[in-house]
């Protein structure tokens, strides 16, 4: 008598790959969560920097080797273009032994290797470009992808005959958690909001602060400020703000609650990130975008003007940055509640809260195909 064996049908295993900042690991956390909803078995690769997804403990990670190459030096690109050869050819064996149904790629250089040997293989590559100019290695990558996701509509530098589908930024729980927190007019305390990213931050802590110092002075009793400063620049803030004469104020280098703080302000002053703006949409508050002016292709400042031409908020180059006008703009935005609201409201309408559903009903469609 023959014992019959039983076959163990496994589920499609889908690659998620990106870069170690968190502008690239939160949208893929989220798109890797929303994946194994559906059911998806799903393997992160990233570089060096890349952390594991934390509360996603049946997602492997695999860390290839991988270097940024623009904005360096010849001997730097030369030793950065080897790293990605080689992680190209790491990544041709690891995915010839996973063999996925599919490959998404969420921006950055690390991702480079990964989606290259997809292609090589001729494994559907999916594309997610969090800014409004796509990205130096979604340039390389996109002539060959099935599909670019945009967080921003119109995205520019998208290569004509590529398919291009808007779904949002996907962002992370924490900040979906206070998507519905209505925005509270601000009656004798007004929340300011403040946060300038990693980069260029001395901006924020030394230089935006003297405008406070011309605000009337009835203005600056209403503040409650609370301000993401860079340890180097704290002791500089805190000296300031003894005497500055503001209602209150907290300085901290890092902030754990920042999704609550934001819900919590009538009011955000920040960098042009993707994730910076994709939370103030899905949270619903106006902000004072003062885009990084060194950010690759400008992209920040492409960012702030798709958010602030809907009339969610204010777009405030560095360059042109003056205490005097800007103090005039603050004042006159703290005594007009509804031109807050209203800003929060067309925050609000550009919102794509199920970005994360919809990038992983996309991948699916193309896995069926």
């Amino acid at each position: 008598m023959t014992q019959k064996t039983k076959t163990v049908k496994h589920h499609p295993l889908v690659v998620v790959t990106t870069g170690g900042s968190g502008g690239h690991i939160f949208p893929a956390q989220a798109v890797a969560d929303a994946l194994l909803k559906k059911g998806y078995r799903v393997v992160f690769v990233t570089d060096k920097r890349g952390q594991a997804f934390p509360g996603l403990d049946s997602v492997k990670t695999y860390r290839l080797m991988a270097d940024k190459v623009m904005g360096r030096s010849f001997f730097h690109k030369m030793a950065a273009a080897f790293k990605l050869y080689c992680g190209a050819v790491q990544a041709l064996f690891l995915l010839k032994r996973l063999k996925p149904m599919l490959v998404v790629g969420v921006g950055g250089y690390a991702s480079l290797p990964t989606v290259l040997a997809a292609q090589l293989w001729r494994i559907p590559v999916v594309l997610h470009e969090q800014n409004a100019v796509l990205g130096r290695a979604n340039r390389v990558l996109a002539p060959h992808a099935k599909v670019i996701a945009t967080s921003f509509d119109p995205t520019m530098r998208i290569p004509a005959g590529v398919p291009a589908v808007w779904v949002g930024m996907p962002v992370r729980p924490m900040v979906l958690a206070h998507q519905k927190t209505p925005y509270v007019p601000a009656k004798d305390v007004f929340h300011l909001l403040i946060f300038g990213g990693s980069q260029g931050a001395r901006f924020f802590s030394v230089e935006l602060p003297k405008a406070f110092l011309l605000l009337p002075e009835e203005i600056k009793k209403r503040l409650k400020v609370t301000q993401q400063v860079r340890p180097e620049n704290l002791k500089e803030a805190q000296q300031f703000y003894q005497t500055a004469g503001i209602g209150s104020y907290t300085l901290d280098s890092f902030f754990t609650d920042m999704p609550a703080l934001m819900a919590s302000a009538h009011l955000v002053i920040g960098r042009g990130g993707a994730s910076t703006l994709s939370e103030l949409m899905v949270i619903g508050r106006p902000g004072i975008i003062v885009p990084l002016p060194t950010s690759a292709d400008n992209h920040q400042t492409e960012n702030a003007r798709r958010f602030c031409d809907a009339g969610a908020g204010w777009l405030v180059a560095e360059s042109s940055f003056e205490p005097e006008s800007f103090a005039r703009r603050l004042a006159a935005l703290m005594s007009d509640n509804e031109l807050l609201m209203q800003a929060a409201v067309h925050a609000a309408d550009l919102a794509k809260p199920a970005a994360a559903a919809h990038m992983a009903d996309l991948c699916q469609d193309i896995i069926k195909e």
